[in-house]
């Protein structure tokens, strides 16, 4: 009988330590990258200042661009929080990534009104070399899914 109170004891210490360290470490990884960690999402208010003031310091915008900037920064975040919350109640993640593409598009036509040539062709090369980066980071995070699970089988 001791021993089974042992055991249950020392069963539930250790479930509450392990669902501690899960739930501090769904919020660490956001954070350990900048972000604002998982369940805290920037408001469309945020996301604009903040894409603003990025694309102010990288491309020298003036006051007039980097307010009209904010303006369709601030419109496209607003549309993009619509249509996330649209496909979550509907559950068609395939229509959303249609939508967004078009709503990305539609943002990149009208920035490269509100910026000079120059600004927009340095905007194309930061924008390509970003999204080369995410593949990279991408493959190398499954080259070390596929490492792990071959360490586990052996």
């Amino acid at each position: 009988m001791k021993k089974l109170l042992i055991l249950l004891a020392a069963f539930a210490l250790s479930t509450g330590v392990a669902s501690a360290q899960t739930d501090d470490m769904s919020n660490a990884g956001g954070m350990a990258r900048g972000g604002m960690g998982r369940g805290m999402q920037r408001s469309p208010e945020q996301m604009a200042e903040a894409r603003a003031k990025q694309l102010t310091t990288q491309l020298g915008l003036n006051a007039d661009q980097t307010e009209k900037v904010r303006q369709l920064a601030l419109t496209q975040a607003q549309q993009m929080q619509e249509k996330r919350a649209s496909a979550m109640a509907s559950g068609d993640r395939t229509a959303m990534r249609g939508d967004m593409q078009a709503a990305r598009e539609q943002y990149e036509t009208q920035l490269k009104g509100i910026l000079t040539p120059e600004q927009f062709t340095k905007y194309t090369t930061m924008r390509d070399e970003r999204m080369e980066g995410r593949l990279e980071q991408r493959k190398e995070g499954k080259a070390k899914m596929k490492e792990d699970k071959v360490k586990l089988k052996s």
